[in-house]
């Protein structure tokens, strides 16, 4: 037969169809072989067909060996290609339903804040985050706060048998704030200190969970909390001397404006949800009054960062039954430690234990960039003097993070601080969003509990 009949015969439909199809008489076994068996490519070198169809028959061979076959998949072959599931869902965050057997179950409690924000927290959760965890092998109890404090309450009040795995706060810092402070003000509070707290970020402000792991949306959240691990955080404790009061806070402690501003927003929650933040700032600016306050820190020394307690060594000088406090508060025994005191005019005084991000907003800059959530310290910010002018300046080089270069803002990291307003300046402090409130002239007195909290999730890096 010459060679031009062979090239004119035509090609049966059947016999290329043979060559893509996935013939489903044979076993499964013949495809799903181990992982150093190459598949052998089909036996079309020996029928005369088009250069082009030729090309494209080996293209096709190569991409099915390059492709990892899923273990589920069904017998088409075609369908092979296209469900290939996600990386970080087939191996980082979703486990294999047979691997999640009773015992690997994780309990937990979950607080739903449906005011937080705009007032999306449900759909945030139900839609975007509850099934995830469910397939992580979550089993959760969702509890919705219908007050403020009630998220504190049921921290405080929670059996633990029931979550023993931790507690996940739906919203924003304020709801994880309470919490915090209801596991502290437990009589338990060994097993307290060990329960993590989980944050789903749903709320006005999530500057701690952006800023300690680095997760700015739900589903992010959601994937972290599936793959597990702990991070380790310090805890810093503001006490009211006259009243001994002790409030606990992860975030930040502000005195000035920013306390004036926290404390006119609130008139504009239900209304505004996350802007009220930017109205009430304004509102504030153009009728800035005059603070007045006393300022006695206690500085880290360069050479020597301090060393962590026990948890029970910690807390002594900070817990009791319900908000007061058994002992004095700690004080450095190092009688070469010297305080510092700044007296005067400020328009505001920031306390940090991170560098506090915040999560809203395209350059997101941080308050406190030498600071970091597991240092052992607190970083202190003055910005010193009066008049819009100056406050103007601050917060303009602040969006582009110029903020501490300054000449009238003072940056020093501490081991304590000593806060009193004088005269008529407003006396309230604020610490993670919330305010709290006191009467005549108090003395607000930080400082800082090393390495005593314990957030569910790492940090993308680690």
């Amino acid at each position: 037969m010459s060679a031009r009949s062979l090239v004119r015969s035509p090609v049966s439909c059947s016999a290329v169809n043979e060559c893509f199809t996935y013939n489903s008489r044979r076993s499964r076994s013949f495809y799903e072989c181990s992982n150093n068996m190459k598949l052998q490519r089909p036996q079309v070198a020996q029928m005369l067909l088009p250069r082009k169809l030729r090309k494209s028959t080996r293209l096709q061979t190569s991409l099915f060996t390059q492709r990892q076959i899923v273990s589920n998949c069904c017998s088409d072959l075609s369908t092979t290609y296209t469900e290939e599931l996600p990386n970080y869902l087939a191996i980082n965050v979703l486990q294999d339903q047979s691997d999640v057997k009773q015992e690997n179950i994780r309990k937990v409690l979950v607080i739903l804040n449906p005011y937080s924000g705009f007032r999306s927290s449900r759909e945030v959760f139900y839609k975007k985050v509850q099934s995830t965890l469910k397939l992580s092998g979550f089993a959760m109890e969702v509890v919705e706060t219908a007050y403020a404090g009630h998220a504190k309450e049921l921290a405080s009040t929670v059996d633990f048998s029931t979550c023993p795995d931790g507690i996940i706060c739906v919203g924003g810092d304020g709801v994880v704030n309470e919490v915090l402070n209801g596991l502290l003000g437990r009589d338990d509070l060994k097993e307290a200190l060990q329960l993590p707290i989980g944050i789903v970020p749903a709320g006005s402000d999530n500057s701690l969970v952006w800023t300690v792991l680095g997760i700015r949306d739900p589903v992010s959240a959601a994937t972290a909390l599936a793959k597990g691990g702990f991070t380790p955080i310090d805890v810093f404790a503001v006490k009211w001397i006259q009243a001994g009061v002790t409030h606990f806070g992860l975030t930040a402690s502000y005195c000035g404006f920013v306390a004036d501003v926290i404390q006119l927003s609130e008139k504009f929650r239900l209304q505004l949800g996350p802007f009220r933040y930017v109205i009430a700032g304004l509102l504030k600016f153009l009728s800035l009054p005059q603070y007045r306050f006393e300022v006695d820190y206690l500085p880290l020394s360069p050479e020597r960062n301090p060393k962590p307690k026990s948890p029970n060594e910690n807390f002594h000088d900070h817990l009791s039954d319900g908000s007061k406090v058994k002992r004095s508060t700690h004080m450095d025994g190092n009688t070469g430690d010297n305080w510092v005191t700044r007296k005067g005019e400020f328009l505001g005084i920031l306390v940090c234990n991170h560098f506090c991000k915040p999560a809203q907003g395209l350059l997101s800059p941080a308050v406190a960039p030498k600071a970091q959530h597991d240092d052992g310290s607190l970083d202190l910010i003055l910005v010193h003097g009066s008049g819009r002018l100056r406050l103007f300046c601050f917060f303009v080089a602040y969006q582009f993070c110029w903020h501490l270069l300054l000449p009238f803002v003072e940056y020093v990291k501490v081991k304590e601080v000593k806060i009193r307003p004088v005269g008529s300046t407003h006396s309230g402090c604020g610490v993670d969003g919330e305010l709290l409130q006191a009467e005549g002239q108090p003395e607000w007195h930080c400082s800082l509990l090393p390495a005593q909290g314990r957030l569910l999730g790492r940090h993308p890096r680690n």
